[in-house]
C-alpha cells in the first residue's frame, strides 16, 4: 500500500492537464489513491498470476495446470 508522502509526492508530478481531464476541488486524494489500490489490486494480481502461469507453461505444462488452479488471495 502507498503511502500518504507517496501518493503526495505522485500526486505533485502531475503538472499537465490531459484533454480528457477530469478536475475535481473537493477531493482526498489519499483516500483515492486508496480506493484505486483496493479496485486494481485483484485485477494486477490476476494479470500477473496469468503471465506466472505462461512462463511456468513454457517450462512444465503439468505444473502450469496446477498453478492455473491457485488463484491469487485477495490482500
Amino acid at each position: 500500500m502507498l503511502s500518504s508522502e507517496e501518493i503526495k509526492q505522485i500526486f505533485f508530478y502531475c503538472d499537465q492537464y490531459e484533454p480528457d481531464a477530469v478536475i475535481a476541488d473537493e477531493v482526498d486524494i489519499v483516500q483515492f489513491a486508496h480506493k484505486l489500490e483496493a479496485y486494481l489490486q485483484p485485477i494486477l494480481a490476476g494479470r500477473e498470476h496469468q503471465r506466472c502461469v505462461k512462463i511456468v507453461n513454457d517450462m512444465n505444462p503439468e505444473v502450469a495446470r496446477s498453478l492455473e488452479s491457485q488463484r491469487p488471495k485477495s490482500q
